[in-house]
């Protein structure tokens, strides 16, 4: 007979031991293979990059030095629930990059962009899939997207697209006489390899998940929804049909970014409620698009 598995809650010290290997992984994907090849891929560590090969200061204290900037400034504009969010990735990140800077091997890939962009993406996506899925952010440009997410009502992906893109244009015009725009496009490659692995490590190919929690604490884990991650909930009564018993059926869509946030509310108030998930793969609708605060 099968041992039901009931859902857990992720410790703390979990949450950040794994968020605490996927800024590793991340920071072995820079410093093995973005780095070495000059790919400026956006964010912080993009802008670092280039001031290095402006000034030969380490990429590590431009990094630190950027991320506090901009934790401030989102205190400033977004709150303290982001500043608290965010602290952890952009201090843990600048403070790993420096020892593999001081410590680390080094590994000749002889700027080989092909190694460069596969190996050195699949560390970023790894990391930052990891990152994500145990709630937490790798702080940096997170914040400045967040602002014009904010203040603009841009969304999320647009804000995205128009920090890293400008960043990536400022590294292809310091590197342009050396690389031409070579630099830029795989860089540009090098964003969409790491992507589609985070989206895997997360959750699937699919950003959107339609879940269906059976409970019998659906008034609490509903009010749980609505006050962490802001998303609709449909309540729905349903009988089983091997026990006859009336139960309740919370039907719920949900981004990526909450799932980690969802199965924590859901195992802290009933860990043997019967979760499952499938891919929403088109809705429409009011679904707004954009990381919950």
């Amino acid at each position: 007979m099968n041992k039901q598995k009931n859902l857990r809650t992720v410790s703390i010290f979990e949450q950040y031991l794994m968020m605490t290997v996927g800024i590793v992984l991340m920071v072995m994907g820079f410093y093995y293979f973005i780095i070495p090849a000059d790919l400026v891929t956006g964010g912080v560590t993009g802008i670092g990059l280039v001031i290095n090969k402006l000034s030969n200061i380490k990429i590590s204290y431009i990094v630190f030095a950027f991320n506090i900037l901009l934790l401030f400034v989102g205190l400033f504009m977004l709150g303290k629930k982001t500043f608290y969010k965010s602290i952890y990735g952009s201090l843990m990140f600048p403070i790993i990059l420096f020892l593999f800077e001081q410590f680390g091997p080094a590994l000749d890939t002889e700027g080989d962009y092909v190694i460069a962009v596969t190996f050195g993406g699949v560390l970023l996506g790894l990391g930052f899939g990891l990152v994500i899925k145990y709630g937490g952010t790798s702080g940096g440009t997170d914040i400045p997207v967040k602002i014009l997410n904010k203040k603009f009502k841009l969304p999320i992906s647009w804000s995205i697209y128009i920090s890293d893109g400008l960043i990536i244009l400022f590294g292809v015009i310091v590197f342009y006489e050396q690389y031409g725009i070579n630099a830029g496009l795989y860089a540009i490659l090098t964003v969409y390899i790491s992507g589609v692995v985070a989206d895997q490590v997360v959750m699937g190919r699919i950003s959107k998940k339609a879940v269906q929690i059976i409970t019998d604490k659906p008034n609490e884990i509903k009010e749980a929804i609505y006050e962490t991650i802001h998303r609709g909930v449909t309540l729905v009564n349903i009988e089983g049909g091997y026990s006859k018993q009336s139960k309740t059926m919370l039907i719920t869509v949900i981004t990526k970014k909450e799932y980690f946030v969802l199965k924590n509310i859901v195992a802290t108030i009933d860990e043997s409620a019967f979760v499952y998930v499938t891919s929403a793969t088109e809705i429409h609708g009011d679904f707004v698009i954009e990381e919950s605060e």
